[in-house]
């Protein structure tokens, strides 16, 4: 009974460390950002913050790459299905895929005279996987090259002619591709138009804070932080100078930074907020892309190479706690020069 215990407890032990972890429990981790984000010193808070950042950039990096692996595994154990199926879809015989593949595989790291036999090799093969799904040969590529107009344009209506026969001798199956490739081109456009609405809604926040740096008062102050580091500069350079300039120029520094932190901050901090919103509110939206796109990936390669539900709203997070993480991006604000040296 004890035994049976203690395997019970491996195995709830073993599901606790794999288990996934969803979306909703970062959002919940997440910090706010600090009160004040302009304080200087120890007590700025800034070094634990930056802590607890990492310690949830760190878990999500973890369960991302652990995800992404799982649908590279999936990837490699299908590609040569993948292939085939592929293939398949343009009319392809089995038998002629079959050799292609092999040829394939057997010419990687092929060299000389090799490789060039290989490369032969492949092209006859294309040329026959072509007719078999066009019904054009390459001989006849060729000799459309050497057409002028009025011949290629009698080719074009004689072949337009014999697939329409096709298409009269078995119109059933013609209206079932035509069927299946039209639901294809809508879950596409369903996929790109939810991507697009997502993308569109999150780049206006990276927007924001990309004109934040060419706000017109910030700028001035940064040229005027610069021009008084040029003339700190030029008083090192002398021979002799009084402690009380050197205090006097860095303390007007300091002034302008405190200035340029406290006009920069509190409009980042309002773009994160906004930016936040947006990510809480769009996570059934992300559930939703993977799914359409999960769908389309499985129509396109017809095996189960589909993500784990919530590995795009995890990196849409991971982007978030980024720009968390620079909170404190407007804070350069050195010491306060109270005493330097004896005049």
């Amino acid at each position: 009974m004890k035994t049976s215990f203690m395997v019970y407890l491996f195995f709830i032990a073993t599901y606790l460390v794999h288990a996934q972890v969803m979306p909703e429990s970062f959002i919940g981790k997440l910090p706010s950002p600090p009160a004040d984000v302009c304080a200087t010193g120890d007590n700025s808070g800034k070094a634990a913050f930056m802590e607890r950042v990492g310690k949830i950039d760190q878990e999500l990096d973890e369960e991302i790459s652990q995800r992404r692996e799982k649908m590279e595994q999936k990837f490699e154990r299908n590609e040569d299905k993948m292939k085939q199926n592929a293939l398949a879809r343009t009319g392809v015989s089995p038998q002629l895929m079959q050799q292609m593949m092999a040829i394939e595989k057997a010419s990687k790291g092929a060299t000389g005279d090799q490789k060039k036999a290989y490369d032969a090799q492949k092209k006859a093969l294309a040329g026959q996987m072509m007719e078999q799904s066009t019904n054009i040969s390459m001989g006849e590529i060729e000799n459309l090259k050497k057409m002028d107009k009025a011949g290629k344009t009698a080719w074009a209506e004689a072949y337009a002619t014999e697939k329409k026969a096709e298409v009269m001798a078995d119109p059933k199956a013609y209206q079932d591709k035509a069927t299946s490739m039209k639901r294809d081109v809508e879950l596409v456009q369903k996929q790109q138009q939810l991507a697009d609405s997502l993308g569109g809604r999150l780049m206006k926040y990276m927007k924001q804070i990309e004109d934040l740096d060419k706000d017109k008062t910030a700028l001035e102050m940064q040229t005027q932080i610069a021009q008084l580091e040029s003339e700190l500069n030029e008083l090192y350079k002398k021979e002799q100078v009084k402690d009380s300039e050197v205090r006097e120029k860095l303390n007007a520094i300091r002034n302008i930074e405190i200035n340029y932190c406290n006009l920069q901050s509190p409009k980042y901090l309002a773009i994160l907020s906004g930016y936040k919103s947006f990510l809480m509110s769009s996570l059934n939206a992300y559930y939703r892309l993977e799914k359409l796109t999960n769908q389309v990936n499985s129509r396109q390669t017809g095996v189960d190479v589909n993500m784990e539900p919530g590995l795009m709203g995890l990196e849409q997070i991971r982007a978030y706690l980024q720009k968390l993480s620079s909170a404190y991006k407007y804070n350069e604000i050195r010491p306060e020069a109270v005493y330097i040296g004896a005049e």
